[in-house]
């Protein structure tokens, strides 16, 4: 299947979901379980690993039929699909059928050409640290930090071991969104929600790219590699996450 096909799979098997919810609220209950399961890869502490498993079982148990559930890994099959094969904002342009939320979300192309005018020369880097870090504060679902990501493959490099990004978004299905597909996509990622102009940080997370990236290179990004300040902090948290938390059954 190309990407095109692979989204109207999941389209179809999201309208194939409890009908009583509607696909709005099935698609953002995908996002954030898979936020969940992917999330307690790197929780900080066992009570951040235990919020996490349990807003996970809260949208669980409202399915009544778990056979709906048992769909949503076939969801997060083909989103890693169509993100590894590139060129698509997957989850951000499935979101973008749905315009009563006010969004609007950059089409990829456009977030290619933006990649290769603003990355242009980052193989320097590369040569110089090992990897270049990359900041985002809108991220909305990442699709910037794909097309990056996907320049970088495109000349032969591995996004896991020579990128890292830094991004910010303030709505929280669309950081639900962001934070899904760059741990789909492999990306090591200091993830936000929270505004970049007030400062505010409502919740973080590292996607699970982050653990090898640090056996790799010690730190997520270089002392003067920091994000621009106009971009929300990284949260004061410990770095060092839970290496084998038990994993959520439904996704593990």
């Amino acid at each position: 299947m190309n990407t095109q096909q692979m989204k109207a799979e999941f389209i179809k098997l999201l309208e194939g979901l409890d009908r009583s919810k509607g696909r709005e609220e099935n698609f953002r209950n995908f996002c954030e379980m898979n936020f969940c399961a992917l999330a307690k890869k790197t929780a900080h502490d066992e009570e951040r690993a235990n919020q996490l498993e349990e807003r996970y079982m809260s949208i669980v148990h409202g399915y009544n039929n778990k056979d709906d559930v048992r769909e949503m890994p076939k969801l997060s099959a083909l989103s890693m699909q169509a993100l590894h094969m590139g060129g698509c904002d997957f989850l951000g342009e499935i979101g973008a059928l749905d315009t009563r939320n006010g969004q609007f979300f950059t089409p990829y192309d456009v977030s290619k050409m933006m990649a290769l005018i603003t990355f242009g020369g980052f193989e320097n880097f590369i040569e110089e640290d090992g990897f270049f870090s990359v900041s985002d504060p809108a991220a909305g679902a990442g699709c910037m930090i794909l097309a990056a990501a996907d320049m970088i493959e495109e000349k032969g490099y591995s996004v896991m071991d020579t990128m890292s990004a830094h991004v910010t978004e303030l709505s929280r299905l669309t950081y639900h969104m962001l934070y899904v597909q760059l741990s789909l996509r492999g990306i090591p990622a200091a993830v936000i929600n929270g505004n970049s102009l007030s400062l505010e940080i409502f919740d973080s997370a590292y996607t699970p790219a982050m653990i090898p990236f640090l056996g790799r290179h010690g730190s997520l990004f270089k002392e003067n590699k920091e994000p621009e300040q106009s971009s929300a902090p990284i949260p004061d948290i410990q770095i060092t996450p839970i290496l084998n938390p038990t994993q959520l059954s439904l996704f593990g």
